[in-house]
């Protein structure tokens, strides 16, 4: 990989250019700027771009219709894409996908999540680029804590490195097919169907091992990749294992917490609120006017704290069903 990987950031927002130039340059990526999808297109032309941030929504020219140029190009067609949006419609994801995006990226950024796609997808990107060169490949990809398998079309391991084996506990990965192993071993984030659409050229999907009393808890995601020719005839099916349990159990750790605090207010809640109703009418003695607005300021309060449980709790399953 290049000492200074090159970033093309796309977006009609000035502020959100800013924003990702001062995540990425002090870790080391050299910027280039466009602030329209017109102005990508020709900045590509003049720069060579290792990794394209295109922000979907945009005037003229929207980021579905930059990567659709991109995709058509030759000599542009292998550049990874990341898009960046706000939007959370399944629908718009699916377009992307189609159109050939390698990931995406949700406003407003978490540095810490953008730094990890961007570096994950880069690496992607080289290793791609070095599937020709098998030597190099392995003296390279045998190094790093990324597990990668290259397979054939029907899926049986042709090249790997040691993580790779090591994270699926593979021996020997001689006539392994790799699917099988996965979905015998692990479980797997999406369907055997869907994995094995090869008209689909990028995937991304978990694979779980539980915890057991003699192996820890293992949460994988995995990239896959399918690799044509010029003639657009299948050579291989890359695929990229990241270790992403730390990020996984902490997130999970964290919606049990959000989620436990929020059932138990509501139990004290319920009370407070139904002796204040009880109060109110009357249920225990008759009450004067400065005891009636005392016990309503008191109402007042209690049912808004009770819409915050209620925003909190439903904050935590939005949370929990989001892609």
């Amino acid at each position: 990989m290049k000492d200074k990987p090159v970033i093309l950031v796309v977006d009609d927002q000035v502020q959100n250019i800013e924003l990702l130039e001062a995540y990425l340059v002090p870790q080391g990526y050299e910027i280039v700027k466009a602030a329209s999808g017109e102005e990508a297109l020709e900045k590509l032309v003049h720069n060579q771009i290792d990794l394209i941030l295109l922000d979907i929504m945009m005037p003229k020219m929207s980021g579905l219709e930059v990567l659709e140029r991109l995709r058509a190009n030759e000599k542009t067609k292998m550049i990874p894409v990341v898009m960046v949006t706000a939007l959370k419609e399944t629908e718009d994801k699916v377009k992307a996908l189609e159109a050939g995006c390698d990931d995406f990226i949700s406003k407003p950024f978490d540095k810490v999540e953008l730094l990890a796609r961007v570096k994950s997808i880069l690496k992607i990107s080289y290793y791609l680029r070095q599937l020709d060169e098998k030597e190099k490949f392995k003296a390279v990809v045998d190094k790093i804590s990324d597990g990668i398998a290259i397979c054939s079309q029907d899926y049986l391991i042709k090249d790997s490195n040691e993580a790779i084996l090591k994270y699926l506990n593979i021996v020997d990965p001689a006539n392994i097919n790799l699917v099988e192993t996965l979905f015998k071993n692990y479980s797997v984030s999406i369907n055997k169907e869907a994995l094995m659409d090869l008209t689909i050229a990028h995937k991304t999907f978990d694979i779980v091992r539980q915890k057991t009393d003699s192996t820890e808890a293992l949460y994988l995601e995995v990239n896959s990749n399918v690799i044509k020719n010029s003639a657009g005839e299948l050579l291989s099916i890359v695929f990229i294992l990241r270790d992403v349990t730390l990020a996984r159990t902490e997130e999970s750790l964290k919606q049990n917490t959000l989620t436990l605090i929020s059932h138990k207010l509501r139990t004290p809640l319920g009370v407070i609120n139904g002796n204040l109703s009880l109060l109110q009418d009357g249920s225990y003695g008759a009450l004067n006017e400065e005891q009636k607005k005392a016990i309503d300021t008191v109402s007042k309060q209690s049912s808004l704290l009770v819409s915050m449980v209620e925003e909190l709790l439903g904050f935590t399953i939005v949370c929990s069903h989001s892609p």
